[in-house]
């Protein structure tokens, strides 16, 4: 993005854009270069678009996810508003390979996955979580991953390639098919996470049980397919 800009979002219902990079007035204060008043509730969280520098999205406590773009001349009026959850959307995540998808986290206990290109279709619903959902990454190294965690003590990583598939009645029960991995170390509510960018697979989590951890799941659980297409082909 622009060098120097940053986003944050507020109580207030607004979003400023800053330039840290911009020299302070009286008192080592900046003031923002925009503010932007679309929502009509608390800004839960906000995030630049990794593709177009110009372009953000923002989602609240009026269970809407908004799409912005700082070109415009209009700061009360997004490029697009859609009602995304039943309840209060506390986080967002932009995928980083492809600048069409994104995520949203809600305290309806889902994530909602969207496609830019169609915002008035939601393009799945992961179900699996027990409470409110506070906090939602995509991998740095695989499209098709995404990490979701909250209240209920639980980080989830989910498979998006593995949607549909189909399941014997016990693994149902696990949860749906896309579900890949539950980390349950946590004994209260897990408040962020964050992939290693450097290390595939490997997550540090933090919770109000006051401890940080860093943890990477089996590799049979995610080399599974591999060794599954190996198999076949020894056949």
């Amino acid at each position: 993005n622009t060098s120097g800009h940053i986003l944050s979002a507020s109580d207030d219902h607004t979003i400023c854009l800053w330039n840290i990079e911009k020299t302070p007035t009286e008192g080592k204060f900046v003031d923002p270069l925009a503010i932007f008043s679309g929502h009509q509730a608390v800004v839960e969280d906000v995030a630049w678009h990794l593709f177009h520098e110009t372009l953000f999205g923002s989602v609240g406590d009026d269970y809407k996810l908004m799409i912005w773009d700082t070109r415009s001349s209009n700061y009360t009026k997004p490029s697009h508003v859609v009602d995304a959850h039943s309840a209060e959307v506390n986080c967002l995540s932009f995928n980083p390979f492809s600048e069409y998808i994104l995520a949203t986290g809600s305290a309806d206990k889902t994530v909602a996955l969207w496609d830019l290109r169609n915002l008035k279709l939601k393009l799945h619903t992961f179900e699996s979580h027990k409470d409110e959902i506070f906090q939602v990454q995509w991998s740095h190294h695989n499209e098709t991953i995404l990490a979701s965690s909250g209240t209920d003590r639980r980080l989830h990583v989910w498979d998006l390639s593995k949607i549909g598939e189909e399941q014997t009645s016990d693994d149902a029960e696990d949860g749906p098919p896309e579900l890949l991995f539950i980390h349950g170390g946590h004994t209260a509510k897990i408040s962020d996470f964050s992939w290693n960018p450097n290390e595939p697979w490997v997550i540090c989590s933090v919770s109000e049980d006051n401890i940080m951890q860093v943890w990477q799941m089996a590799e049979n659980i995610y080399t599974e397919d591999e060794t599954e297409a190996n198999s076949v082909d020894l056949e």
